[in-house]
C-alpha cells in the first residue's frame, strides 16, 4: 500500500504467519492446478422399450379410427343395438309374441260371432239387425281388445329397444377406456423396464460427476483444516511507520496476486479463505 502526500511515499508490505504461509500457497497452488469440470460423455437417458414402442403404435392406431372397428368386433351386434328401435317390430320372435298375445282375444271373438249366430237362429231371425248388432259390438270388443294389446306389446319392444340404446351409450366410454387398456398397459410395462436401464446410467453419471468433484471437495476440506490466513508481519517503509497484521479477503487476494494465481479455482480459494477471516 503506498500513500503519496507531496514528496513523501509511504509503502507497507503484509505478509500471512510463516507457520501457515506454505499450507497457502500449496492450496492455491492446487487449485490453479485444477482441471475445470466436464460434463459427462455417455448417454444420460434409457431408449424407449419395445414395449413402449408397441404401446406408441396401438395408441397410433387407435387415435386414427381402429376403436370402431374393434368395437365392433369386440361386442357383436353393436350397430344392430343403434339401429332404427321400429326395426325390432319385424322380429320373427316379436311377431310370435304379438299372435300370442292376439290368440285369446281372436278365439273370444270368434265365441262371441258364434253366439250372436246361434241366437239369431234360434229365435228365426237370422241374418236381421238384432244379429248385425250382435255381431258388430263383438267385433268393436275385438279391435277394442286387440288394440290395445298391441299398442303395449309395440310400446314395449320400442321402449325397450331406446333404454338399450341409451345404456350402450353409457357404456361407450367404459368400452373405449377398455379398448385403450392394452396399450395403456404396454406403456406402463415398458416405462417400468426403462426406469430399470436408467438406472445404472444414473449410476455411472454419479460415479463421474463424485470423481469430477473429488479433487474440488478435497482441497476445500483442506482450506477448511488450514483456515483463514492469520496476520503475520506488516513491515512499512517511508515517513511514519506502521505495524499490525493482514487479514481478511484483502490479504488472501493479495496473496493469491502475488502468486500470480489467474485460475479460477485458485481466485475462488483466494476468496473464500478471506471470508472465513
Amino acid at each position: 500500500m503506498s500513500k503519496g502526500s507531496g514528496s513523501q511515499t509511504q509503502t507497507t508490505q503484509s505478509e500471512p504467519w510463516e507457520g501457515q504461509a506454505p499450507y497457502l500457497k500449496d492450496i492455491f497452488q492446487q487449485a490453479q492446478n485444477m482441471t475445470p469440470q466436464q460434463f459427462y460423455e455417455g448417454q444420460t437417458y434409457a431408449d424407449p422399450t419395445d414395449l413402449q414402442l408397441r404401446a406408441e403404435q396401438l395408441g397410433q392406431q387407435q387415435a386414427y379410427g381402429g376403436q370402431q372397428d374393434i368395437a365392433n368386433a369386440l361386442v357383436p351386434g353393436f350397430t344392430s343395438l343403434m339401429a332404427d328401435p321400429s326395426a325390432r317390430f319385424a322380429d320373427p320372435m316379436f311377431q310370435q309374441a304379438l299372435q300370442a298375445g292376439l290368440r285369446p282375444i281372436e278365439q273370444g271373438m270368434q265365441k262371441g260371432l258364434q253366439q250372436a249366430r246361434r241366437g239369431a237362429t234360434g229365435a228365426g231371425q237370422l241374418g236381421g239387425s238384432r244379429q248385425g248388432i250382435l255381431e258388430a259390438n263383438v267385433m268393436r270388443d275385438y279391435l277394442n281388445s286387440s288394440s290395445d294389446v298391441a299398442a303395449k306389446m309395440y310400446g314395449g319392444i320400442y321402449g325397450d329397444a331406446l333404454k338399450s340404446q341409451a345404456v350402450a351409450m353409457q357404456n361407450v366410454p367404459t368400452l373405449m377406456s377398455g379398448l385403450q387398456a392394452p396399450a395403456q398397459n404396454l406403456s406402463k410395462l415398458g416405462m417400468i423396464e426403462q426406469q430399470r436401464a436408467q438406472q445404472p446410467i444414473d449410476e455411472a453419471m454419479n460415479r463421474y460427476n463424485f470423481n469430477q468433484n473429488a479433487s474440488l471437495a478435497n482441497l476445500q476440506n483442506y482450506s477448511n483444516l488450514i483456515g483463514s490466513p492469520i496476520a503475520g508481519t506488516q513491515t512499512t517503509t517511508g515517513p511514519g511507520t506502521q505495524s499490525g497484521g493482514v487479514q481478511g479477503a484483502a490479504g488472501a487476494a493479495g496473496l493469491a496476486s502475488a502468486l500470480g494465481m489467474t485460475n479460477p479455482y485458485g481466485l475462488a480459494a483466494a476468496g473464500l479463505a478471506g471470508l472465513f477471516s
